[in-house]
């Protein structure tokens, strides 16, 4: 991997890698999304480790639905 200054004074640095030729700013841009694209594979959803994660009244039940009584 070798770094290429363009013909044009001040229009950004390369890097070329064989046949493959990309910005630095290019490929920053790209680094910073794969890493975040791993760390939403990573990162777990938020689950229901809230308060009302084991109060079944919280949810809505078929018996709230009817008026709470018991059949």
């Amino acid at each position: 991997m070798e770094f290429v200054h363009s013909v044009a004074e001040g229009a950004g640095k390369y890097v070329e890698w064989g046949v493959i030729q990309i910005s630095v700013t290019n490929l920053a841009i790209i680094a910073v999304m794969v890493v975040v694209f791993i760390l939403a594979l990573i990162i777990p959803f938020p689950s229901g480790h809230g308060p009302s994660a084991h109060d079944p009244s919280a949810h809505g039940t078929a018996s709230d639905e009817d008026g709470g009584e018991d059949r």
